[in-house]
C-alpha cells in the first residue's frame, strides 16, 4: 500500500515527537503538563529545578510539533497541551501513571 503525502507527514511527526520525548527533560515537563491543565514556565522551572531559559528552550520544540498551545500571561509564559490533537491525546494515554 502506497503512503500518501499526509501519511508521511504524520509518520514524521511522530518520529520527532518520539525523538523529542526521548530527552528525559523533555519527557518530565510532558509529564507535568500531562498532570495539570495548565503551567507557566517559571512553575516548570522550579518544579524540574531548572532555569526557566532552559524550559522555553525545549518549549520551542514543542510549539515546532504542535504539541502544546501557548498564552501570555501579563509577564509569565504558560502553556497547555493542545488536547484537541489526536497525538497528544495517545501520548497523554501512553505516559498515565
Amino acid at each position: 500500500m502506497k503512503k500518501t503525502a499526509t501519511d508521511k507527514l504524520q509518520e514524521n511527526r511522530l518520529i520527532h515527537t518520539m525523538q523529542l520525548l526521548g530527552d528525559k527533560t523533555r519527557y518530565a515537563i510532558f509529564k507535568l503538563l500531562a498532570s495539570e491543565e495548565e503551567l507557566c514556565v517559571s512553575e516548570i522551572a522550579s518544579r524540574l529545578n531548572i532555569s526557566p531559559s532552559a524550559v522555553s528552550q525545549h518549549f520551542r520544540n514543542f510549539e515546532i510539533l504542535r504539541l502544546v498551545e501557548k498564552e501570555r500571561m501579563g509577564q509569565k509564559i504558560c502553556y497547555v497541551l493542545n488536547n484537541e490533537d489526536e497525538l497528544v491525546q495517545e501520548l497523554r494515554e501512553l505516559t498515565k501513571n
